[in-house]
Parts: C-alpha cells; sequence; structure tokens
C-alpha cells in the first residue's frame, strides 16, 4: 500500500494505452467521458453472455453490480521548449472569441504544457449513477471535479468565472497556474432507446478529450482550443440501432446560466459505417447579445461543427482524422452599424500503433488557420488574417500496471509570417519583436496514476 501511495505522489498514469488494445475509440462524444468509456470485452463467460452489459451493471456471469461509482486519476508531469521561456497568460479575452491568443502558455499555443517546468496538470475525481434504459426507465447522473493547471479549459461562464458588460473578468476559480472547476455535473435519465442529459456537460465537438486518461497525447492537438469544450445543455440521444445513435437539444457553448442571452441548436450523429470505421459529426447554431446593451453594444452569432472519423487500419494501428471550425458574426446594435466575421477552422489527425499491451506510439499533425474580416457601413473595411500553423508529434505511452501510464512527447510547432514563439523573457515580459520566433521544439513527459 505504501509502496503505491509513493508512486501515485510521483508519478501519474493513465490506461489510455491499454485502452487501444482494449477498446475502439469514439471520439468526440458528450458521453465519451462516461464510466463505461474504459470497459474493454465482456466477458470472461461469454458462453452465456447473450445479454452482457458492457457497462459493467450486470457481468458476464449475470452478477449484479452497483450502478455508483466513485473513481479518478491524477497526472503531473514536466514540459520545456528550446529556448527556456517561462508562462506569461493572456486571460483577457473570453474564450467565445476563439482564438489561439487566450491559451497563452510561453508560446501562446501549447495550451496544457505552455508551463515551463514540473507541473500537476489534473486531478480529476468522477462520482455518479450510471443508467441503463434496457428494462424501462433509470435515472442518474454524473458530477467530475477537476483541479490543476489544465482546469481553466472546463471553466464555464457563469460558473466557475464571469466577465462583466465590458468583457473584463471579475471574478475566476484560480489564478496564475492553478484553476479549479466541474468539469461536468449533470442529471441523466434513459429509457430503452432513449437518453437525456440536462446540466453542465463535455461539448462534443472535436477528437482531443480534456482527460488525459482519454487522448493519446500528453499535450492538446490546436483543434481543441477552437471549439467548445464544455456546455450548459438538455439534449436527447435516440440509439436507432447498435451502429448509429442521434441526438439534438439546446446547448450554450463554454456557458453556464444566462438563457436570456445565450442560446443554440445542438445536433449530431455516431455512426459505425462498419467495422473498421466510426464517424462523429457535430454542430451547433446558436447567438448570444449579452452585449447588446454595453457601452458598444452588439450580438454574436456563432456557427461550431466538427467531423471526426476513427479508423482501424489493423487491429495494432488506428487513425484519427479530426476537423473543426468554429465561425462568429459580430453585428453592432443600437445605430452601430459596424460587423465583425471571425473564423478559425483546422484538422488533426492522429496515427496510433498499440505494440502490445504496454507499449504504444503516436504521430500527430495539424494545420490551423484564423482569418477575420471587418465591416462598416455595409462596406468591406479590411481582413486580418493569421497565416498557416503547422504542429507535429511524435510520443510514447507505457503502461506497465493498469494505475499507471507514463507518457513522453516531442512536439514541433510552425507558424507562417508571424513571430509567436519565444515572447516572453525570465521575467514574464514581452521580448522585442527581432528576438520573437517562428518556430519551436519542446517536450515533456508525464505519468497518470489512477485510483
Amino acid at each position: 500500500m505504501k509502496k503505491k501511495l509513493l508512486g501515485g505522489l510521483g508519478v501519474i498514469a493513465a490506461l489510455f494505452a491499454l485502452q487501444f488494445a482494449q477498446t475502439e475509440v469514439y471520439a468526440g462524444l458528450f458521453d465519451r467521458l462516461s464510466p463505461c468509456a474504459e470497459v474493454g470485452e465482456c466477458n470472461p463467460c461469454d458462453v452465456a453472455a447473450t445479454d452482457c452489459d458492457p457497462c459493467g451493471n450486470v457481468d458476464a456471469c449475470y452478477t449484479k453490480k452497483s450502478k455508483w461509482f466513485v473513481n479518478g486519476y491524477i497526472e503531473t508531469g514536466f514540459f520545456a521548449n528550446e529556448y527556456g521561456a517561462k508562462n506569461q497568460y493572456d486571460n483577457a479575452l473570453p474564450r467565445q472569441y476563439r482564438t489561439w491568443n487566450q491559451w497563452s502558455g510561453n508560446t501562446k499555443f501549447l495550451q496544457n504544457v505552455g508551463q515551463t517546468g514540473g507541473q500537476l496538470n489534473q486531478l480529476y475525481i468522477s462520482t455518479g449513477r450510471a443508467v441503463d434504459g434496457k428494462h424501462g426507465l433509470d435515472i442518474g447522473g454524473t458530477v467530475d471535479f477537476t483541479f490543476g493547471t489544465d482546469a481553466r479549459f472546463v471553466q464555464a461562464a457563469g460558473f466557475e468565472y464571469q466577465y462583466d458588460n465590458a468583457g473584463a473578468k471579475e471574478w475566476q476559480w484560480g489564478t496564475g497556474d492553478y484553476y479549479s472547476a466541474f468539469a461536468q455535473a449533470y442529471f441523466e435519465a434513459a429509457y430503452k432507446k432513449w437518453n437525456v442529459k440536462v446540466g453542465k456537460v463535455y461539448a462534443p465537438f472535436g477528437s482531443n478529450s480534456y482527460k488525459s486518461t482519454d487522448r493519446f497525447f500528453y499535450s492538446l492537438a490546436d483543434t481543441f482550443a477552437m471549439v467548445p469544450a464544455t456546455a450548459l445543455a438538455a439534449y436527447t440521444t435516440y440509439t436507432v440501432n447498435k451502429k448509429f445513435s442521434v441526438y439534438a437539444g439546446w446547448a450554450q457553448p463554454d456557458q453556464f446560466g444566462e438563457t436570456s442571452h445565450d442560446n443554440a441548436f445542438l445536433f449530431g450523429f455516431d455512426w459505425d459505417v462498419g467495422k473498421r470505421l466510426h464517424i462523429a459529426y457535430a454542430l451547433g447554431v446558436g447567438e448570444n447579445d449579452r452585449y447588446k446593451n454595453a457601452a458598444t453594444p452588439y450580438t454574436t452569432e456563432y456557427f461550431v461543427q466538427s467531423l471526426v472519423a476513427t479508423y482501424k487500419i489493423s487491429s495494432k494501428l488506428t487513425s484519427i482524422f479530426d476537423w473543426s471550425l468554429f465561425n462568429t458574426n459580430y453585428k453592432g446594435t443600437n445605430g452601430n452599424t459596424w460587423e465583425y466575421i471571425g473564423g478559425i477552422y483546422g484538422i488533426n489527425t492522429e496515427l496510433i500503433y498499440q505494440y502490445n499491451s504496454r507499449w504504444a506510439f503516436g504521430f500527430r499533425s495539424g494545420w490551423g488557420r484564423d482569418i477575420n474580416d471587418y465591416w462598416y457601413n455595409d462596406k468591406f473595411a479590411h481582413t486580418r488574417s493569421f497565416d498557416n500553423k503547422y504542429t507535429f508529434s511524435l510520443g510514447a505511452n507505457w503502461t506497465p500496471r493498469k494505475w499507471l501510464t507514463i507518457k513522453s512527447e516531442l512536439r514541433y510547432d510552425k507558424f507562417e509570417g508571424t513571430r509567436a514563439f519565444n515572447t516572453t523573457d525570465d521575467t514574464g515580459d514581452y521580448r522585442d519583436d527581432a528576438e520573437h520566433k517562428k518556430d519551436q521544439f519542446a517536450g515533456g513527459i508525464s505519468a497518470i496514476v489512477k485510483f
């Protein structure tokens, strides 16, 4: 017991590599992080398992198990870059503006590993009751709490932080490097082929999960910053058959409350095209008029969508393709005749090779772009276009124990046209433009311990 405790305090681990050998990857779903996601093959007793529940409520030998659960993990790691630049955060912009800049770090692009040096990335605790509507109405829910350097990604406006009408931050759960948040807090009901969720949930967009146990690489892909991470939502999922399900409802991307100001229609589907190919599509269309009475009044219309395709090339080789987009249209109100159209979009691809139950290797490449047009009095004024950004990563996962995974990653980022790296000195002050770099090598290692 003492050895396990010391191991849990020193290193941190995830079962993602092992999961690739046990279960297929269904990225980009609201419930992709449910307690059922980590269960692999159903049964040691599959001779009798004609009604095996993959969520473990009834095992292959028909032994009833409690639907209540409490579990979690802790991830800590070390990350560094070739310039040795330290942290510089830019928290002035709400996440809804959808540019990379609000995730500064020392490079403005590394997101959850922007910190130089050691860090506690995620302390994650999940509790609740799983539901199973096969035999009638079943009611439950989930509450997930997280703390660490990553927690700011799943904070929701109106819940863990708040902006005033001028766009200035009034308060936030955390400061500097460390934050806390309820990543999820929702009610769930199931009845036969129907499932309903109401509350704060993970948004269904993109292939990168916030939870480090549910993604291969230590760092996040750039597409994670392009789309909402969470949403206050009320939506229904209908399972047409074992291969196809569809969901629809109402949502507030990265918001909590303010229902009179921010409303969006949510739609998506999950489709097992065959034994090898899985497709997940998600769409959100909405409007936010929170600032319609501000000093410079405006309303915001937004359109977000993502398409994720997971293809099992072989029993050991899996590929993931992720295309994500977030468009926003800001329109002046109360006599203001300006219009600002912004869009950020990109592609993330991953190739994962599961060598054996303990070792897995991966390659990731990404491309992204940000384009903004400004109109005044219905006339085109100017365009601000961020040039192409490219990202490449090599990674390895080692799972010596079921409760421990070690992740290592080497990452290269290149940005065309703008000097985006080595932006700060050791005191956090911005360097001269001549010292900025267009590209950067970085890398790190993390450990995940699951409990």
